[in-house]
């Protein structure tokens, strides 16, 4: 057996004395190891955790209940006391952004090394995820400020006469880029702008935190808006600043569209 071979071999039998309660596969396991070369060097002391990454990767529920009971629960008590308000947030938000799989279906997790403790790996991105749950909360306050200018904006002379003018096109546009979305963001709209749910019972729709679902409607929207500026720029025929007038038309309008064309 070759240097490599005996390592991985050594990793897997630390990591399953660690973790009995993971039924490992050896040849996935070993094809796990191998796949980033420095899980080799880890120590046997973190065999275990690289157990519990891998099988959490794998969706396997007894890692997923093991990594919930013995690192998730207590991520609030180690994040910067500024943080810890958002603790439930940073939590959510670490478990979509970890064990959910992305479109290759990989889930970020099996990133782990091995190299130092699960733990301190956790907390490391539970901190990035505070600080980015921060961000956004500081765009969502400007967000909302922008759009409620763009409302108030919405009273003024010149959009008193594009929406006259062009109703007709508008109309259609914006019906074709509604018609043009995927399903998902479709049914969010519908569901907050329509139904008048809150992103917090959306968020229990889809077993995500509010603050997901405000990023999610935030999509929705830039979606939709990209999607009505080609459609009625196609459609119309006039010189570069009335279009532009136009086009700024659609952003100020479009929560009172929304709730107009939705049904």
């Amino acid at each position: 057996m070759d240097d490599v071979a005996t390592r991985a071999h050594n990793i897997f039998e630390a990591a399953r004395a660690a973790r009995p309660e993971i039924a490992l596969d050896q040849d996935a396991f070993l094809a796990f190891l191998r796949a980033r070369p420095e899980r080799l060097d880890a120590s046997p002391e973190h065999a275990g955790d690289l157990a519990l990454s891998f099988a959490c990767a794998a969706g396997n529920t007894a890692a997923l209940r093991t990594l919930d009971a013995e690192y998730l629960s207590r991520v609030g008590a180690t994040l910067p006391s500024r943080h810890r308000g958002d603790a439930a947030e940073v939590i959510q938000s670490l478990r979509d952004k970890l064990l959910v799989p992305d479109a290759s279906g990989r889930a970020k997790i099996g990133d782990f090394t091995g190299r130092g403790g699960l733990g301190g790996w956790l907390r490391v991105a539970a901190v990035r995820v505070a600080l980015n749950i921060e961000r956004g909360k500081k765009h969502e306050v400007a967000f909302d400020e922008n759009r409620a200018l763009a409302e108030r904006a919405a009273g003024d002379l010149e959009i008193d006469h594009l929406k006259r003018r062009y109703r007709l096109e508008f109309r259609e546009a914006f019906t074709a880029a509604l018609e043009a979305l995927e399903a998902r963001p479709r049914n969010l709209l519908r569901q907050h702008y329509l139904d008048g749910l809150t992103m917090e019972a959306i968020g229990a729709i889809y077993r995500v935190h509010r603050i997901t679902v405000v990023r999610w409607m935030e999509q929705a929207r830039a979606a939709l808006a990209k999607e009505t500026r080609r459609e009625l720029g196609a459609r119309l025929r006039v010189d570069r600043n009335e279009l532009e007038s136009i086009l700024r038309l659609i952003e100020s309008q479009l929560d009172v569209s929304l709730r107009a064309f939705l049904g």
